[in-house]
């Protein structure tokens, strides 16, 4: 009896083991980071009215998680906030684009240890000077292991990037993607606050609009996960510029949606933009090893699963 009832739990074990495998299995295959270049948190989601990102909060949020205690802890300008997210460190860069980042990005682990190719992995440009996040100078990665850079013709359009983002994914279909919608940054440094709130609600619109598109497509649809952020903010009191520790310039916004997120959940744990790299390596199966950060546990779904137990 003792022998039959030590089966029997094992074959439970197991049983259990195999479903929770099954259950909690990642599904993402891609991932997206879309950056709002320049958005204060007090315009996304520290308005309680959500006026300027209308479609992220009201269609998106209930599909994905929002972060509400996300910050950059860097230097609060494009160039490093760009590559601090790439690279799970702190990069502080010159903001010209004339250096790249002295870490290793996610395109080059990526490509490194699983093989994938260039144009599996992509930069999106909306500034060119961004040009310089495709490969970093660290000795055992750099340019044998970047990524592809697609230029654009209207810097500053994000229309026009949205346009070489879907043109990218519908030719070389890239499973690993970073792009920047530099408009709203743009218009924030021009001082007419109404120009800013406008160029942020084309972005809320733009992001909807590629969400639809990943959905629509059968090589995305359900296998995607998109990460929105922002690279830095503005100052508390004075929004056309950025760069210094105040918490306008700190204090972004994070919303992550895909298979292995789950869906309208708002996580006020606190995150760093160097916590992103090593995430998108537990979607994609590789490691950061050179990354400052944390797996964001709450937007992938086999931890999620282990901190119900």
């Amino acid at each position: 009896m003792r022998k039959m009832n030590f089966f029997k739990s094992g074959l439970i074990l197991v049983f259990t083991v195999v479903l929770a495998i099954h259950v909690f299995a990642q599904k993402t295959k891609n991932v997206i980071i879309i950056v709002i270049d320049g958005a204060r948190y007090t315009e996304t989601f520290g308005d309680s009215a959500h006026q300027y990102i209308p479609k992220i909060w009201n269609q998106l949020h209930p599909l994905g998680a929002i972060y509400t205690s996300y910050y950059n802890n860097g230097t609060t300008l494009t160039n490093s906030g760009h590559s601090s997210i790439l690279t799970g460190t702190w990069q502080k860069l010159p903001n010209d684009g004339s250096a790249r980042p002295t870490s290793p990005t996610i395109f080059e682990y990526y490509r490194k240890q699983c093989k994938a190719s260039q144009k599996e992995n992509y930069v999106v440009l909306g500034k060119d000077k961004l040009n310089m996040l495709s490969y970093s100078t660290d000795a055992q990665y750099g340019s044998d292991y970047g990524a592809s850079v697609q230029t654009s013709t209207a810097q500053y359009n994000d229309s026009v990037t949205l346009k070489n983002i879907k043109l990218v994914l519908s030719t070389d279909k890239p499973h690993l993607l970073i792009s920047n919608f530099a408009a709203t940054d743009h218009s924030g440094h021009g001082g007419i606050f109404k120009e800013y709130t406008n160029s942020l609600k084309i972005a809320d619109n733009l992001v909807f609009d590629l969400w639809n598109y990943i959905q629509a497509d059968p090589n995305y649809r359900n296998s995607t996960t998109l990460i929105i952020t922002n690279d830095h903010g503005r100052h508390t009191k004075d929004f056309k510029e950025h760069g210094d520790n105040c918490d306008g310039c700190r204090h972004i916004m994070l919303m992550i949606l895909g298979p292995d997120t789950p869906a309208g959940i708002i996580d006020n744990s606190v995150c760093e933009q160097i916590d992103i790299a090593p995430t998108v390596g537990s979607y994609l199966h590789f490691a950061t090893p050179s990354s400052q950060g944390k797996v964001i546990r709450s937007a992938v779904a086999k931890f999620a699963f282990e901190n119900k137990k």
